[in-house]
Parts: structure tokens; C-alpha cells; sequence
């Protein structure tokens, strides 16, 4: 009998071990093999059933980090955030498009939703303090309207236990793909997780 409970104990173990990951998310993450290109389709999954994106990870902390909030046929939106300096960091929505199995910047100008916060406390940033980050932040992007890179990406590896998937981001300008512009990023899944993460200076 002991033996039986041991035997069940393991299969259950295991069993919940291969159920890290969504239905769906298991499905795509069992074809994938390192170095294949994620189709259209498959990176609007992991961008729907995941917590967050953290680019360029170290650690616990982030380059930037996205987090995706909803996708309506080929239009995406997002939360984008990310470090200003010592004492800022700073988020805003944007959008973008799927095409072609790429994701492609829209020249949406994001400056009105613009959020800074306070890396010290994490207290938001308001009034005047706020209107004058988004001047600075307007002069430092002054073309936001004609941003139009795009983006795609290729399967590198998961972690069942820390329900994470691997991967490496391309970028297109003006249709051309530089090697010198890849970034790793990790997709989490696990929401506490997701939660922990902080932002890089």
C-alpha cells in the first residue's frame, strides 16, 4: 500500500510539474524547438496568456518590460515600462499591429497616457512634476508619430518550474533586420512572479 500512495504521490508530482503552463501555452511550448522563428498566432498567444515580458533580464530586473493588455484581431495594446534614471521610472500604453508574423509600431503617440513613478517609494508622479516629464519626454521623442519598426521573434527555450519562456526579439527598420539589435527576453507566466520584477537603471 505504501508503495501504491508512493507511486501516486510521484505521478501527481509530475503531473503538475507538465501542467506549469496553460493548455494552450503547453501545446505551442511542447512543438518548439530552439532557433525556430514563433509563428503570428503563437506570439499572440504567449502575449494573451502571460504576466509580463522583461527584455535584456538580469536577475530579477529588466532593460524594460512589457505587459500585454489586449489583442483584437491585428491590433494590439500594451504597457510598456521602463527607467528614466536614479529616481524614475516611467509607463505608458502603447500600440501596435500584428503583420506577417511580426509585431509593428503604429506611430501612436503615447505622450497623454504617460506615467511616472517614484523609483524611492513607487508613489505615483502628479501635477506639474508630471506635466513637465511628459515636455521632457516629448522633446526627447520627437517622432513618436512616424515609429513603424517591427519586430519578431524566435523560440529559444522554457522552464516548466518557473513557468517562464525564452526567447530572442528581432527588429526590422524600414524592413532591413540587424543582428546587432537582438534582445533576450523572458515571457512569465507565474502572476507573483511577474510581480517581482523591478526595473534596471
Amino acid at each position: 500500500m505504501k508503495m501504491l500512495f508512493a507511486a501516486l504521490a510521484l505521478t501527481l508530482a509530475t503531473s503538475s510539474a507538465a501542467l506549469a503552463f496553460d493548455s494552450e501555452t503547453q501545446a505551442l511550448v511542447d512543438i518548439y524547438k530552439p532557433g525556430k522563428p514563433v509563428s503570428g498566432a503563437d506570439m499572440a498567444q504567449l502575449m494573451q496568456s502571460s504576466e509580463a515580458w522583461c527584455y535584456d533580464r538580469q536577475d530579477q530586473s529588466c532593460a524594460w518590460r512589457e505587459i500585454y493588455l489586449d489583442i483584437s484581431g491585428d491590433d494590439v495594446s500594451f504597457e510598456l515600462s521602463n527607467n528614466w534614471d536614479v529616481d524614475t521610472d516611467y509607463a505608458f500604453t502603447d500600440k501596435a499591429t500584428l503583420s506577417g508574423g511580426q509585431i509593428c509600431q503604429s506611430g501612436y503617440n503615447w505622450i497623454d497616457n504617460l506615467r511616472a513613478i517614484r523609483r524611492a517609494d513607487g508613489s505615483a508622479i502628479g501635477g506639474r512634476e508630471l506635466n513637465d516629464f511628459k515636455r521632457t519626454m516629448a522633446e526627447a521623442r520627437p517622432d513618436l508619430d512616424s515609429y513603424d519598426d517591427c519586430f519578431d521573434y524566435v523560440y529559444l527555450a522554457s522552464d516548466d518550474a518557473l513557468e517562464t519562456v525564452t526567447l530572442r526579439q528581432r527588429q526590422y527598420a524600414d524592413g532591413v533586420y540587424d543582428a546587432a539589435n537582438d534582445v533576450e527576453v523572458t515571457v512569465y507566466f507565474d502572476a507573483e512572479a511577474a510581480k517581482g520584477l523591478s526595473l534596471r537603471e
